[in-house]
């Protein structure tokens, strides 16, 4: 019996197997079954697309916008040093104002950016030390009415020998001391800057020059003493700048050698100055001479701590790519040149130099020869956001 159900079970196994054998079989005669290749089409245009940056204007646009084309050329320029500083206020002409005494601020009257003149009241502030002073002062000049009266009366009873020549000489050692005693209380006055002012406790702090205000720490009821900078005054009728200039250039530096200048700010003005000194230490680290330049500020342009570039002109000159400054226009803060090809005027970016007078050296973005807009060009920037503009919409 036992050896019926063993048999049964093999014959059940290989039924099995055998199914299995078959299903595998089927599936893999349908994978091999020859597909039909799958065709991609692609879109290649019929035609470039137009460029659409270019520009095109008719000869009458062309008339009526200004437009003039000029060559992009080099020229000889006179080898220059350059390098970059800041501004400075003149160290000369320069003050920091502080009171002579201590106080406290009961009035400000000058306030940041204000012009002001020689001997102008900035501030007013009370102080117990200048009030004892002034006291003190008036208390001498009033011993010394009444000393040199009694020196008057005693010198006149002594010339009729009414009183004896030792009450002579205390009278007159009596106005001695009454003088000595004035004297050293009006120096005390003078020194606290109380001497010509108004009477009482107020100190008056006064502008030393005519110049501007470029600093100002004051507030109403805060304590004041000589320690203190309440205010800077600057006279900005002429300006520094101080350049590190490398030691290899010394030689083409010299007191009194005029340097132009520019600005951020007035990219097209050139300011003149000359070499006001020359540093006599080399620093040991950067291997750099300070040089100073004073610059005339008589239009206040030009201010404190603005970037500047100095160009000083030397023997020797060198052929550089240069174009009219008219033909360089900023677009997104990046100066271009519009450049004439393929019948019209196409925007190109380029990196600028130095300025040498109407020209600017271009260190990138075109070749000699090139032919460029010389004026006109804001004309043709203005047709370039109309186009793209209108693109946009």
């Amino acid at each position: 019996m036992l050896k019926f159900f063993r048999n049964l079970y093999v014959i059940a196994l290989a039924f099995s197997v055998i199914i299995f054998l078959m299903i595998l079989s089927g599936c893999s005669s349908e994978n091999n079954q020859p597909q039909e290749p799958k065709t991609e089409t692609s879109s290649i245009p019929a035609e470039t697309k137009a460029d659409e940056d270019l520009i095109k204007l008719s000869p009458a646009e062309i008339q009526k916008s200004g437009v003039t084309i000029a060559k992009v050329t080099k020229q000889p320029i006179q080898d220059q040093l350059s390098f970059t500083a800041n501004i400075l206020a003149n160290q000369n002409k320069l003050a920091h104002v502080t009171p002579r005494i201590e106080g406290k601020l009961s009035k400000v009257i000058a306030n940041l950016g204000d012009h002001v003149k020689t001997s102008q009241t900035l501030a007013e502030i009370d102080s117990v030390p200048m009030g004892e002073a002034r006291a003190q002062f008036r208390s001498s000049k009033t011993d010394l009415t009444l000393a040199q009266a009694n020196f008057d009366r005693i010198s006149k009873l002594y010339e009729d020998k009414v009183v004896p020549q030792k009450q002579f000489i205390e009278s007159q050692s009596a106005l001695e001391r009454a003088k000595s005693a004035l004297y050293a209380d009006s120096e005390r006055l003078r020194m606290y800057g109380g001497l010509d002012q108004q009477s009482g406790s107020t100190y008056l702090l006064k502008a030393p020059f005519n110049g501007i205000v470029i600093e100002k720490n004051a507030v109403i009821g805060e304590l004041a003493n000589p320690a203190d900078t309440i205010f800077t005054i600057a006279d900005m009728s002429t300006v520094w700048i101080d350049a590190d200039v490398p030691e290899r250039d010394l030689q083409y530096l010299e007191v009194g050698k005029t340097a132009s200048v520019t600005v951020t700010a007035y990219p097209d003005e050139v300011f003149t100055g000359k070499v006001s000194y020359l540093s006599s230490v080399v620093d040991k680290t950067t291997r750099t001479v300070k040089a100073r330049i004073e610059l005339p500020n008589t239009e206040q342009k030009l201010r404190i701590d603005m970037f500047a570039k100095v160009v000083l002109n030397h023997s020797g000159t060198k052929d550089v790519l240069v174009v009219p400054n008219t033909s360089v226009v900023m677009v997104q803060g990046i100066p271009n040149v519009y450049v004439s090809e393929d019948g019209g005027f196409k925007a190109r970016a380029v990196e600028l130099g130095a300025r040498y007078n109407e020209y600017v050296e271009i260190k990138t973005g075109l070749t000699e020869d090139e032919s460029i807009v010389q004026t006109g060009v804001y004309a043709l920037k203005a047709r370039q956001l109309k186009s793209q503009i209108s693109d946009e919409h």
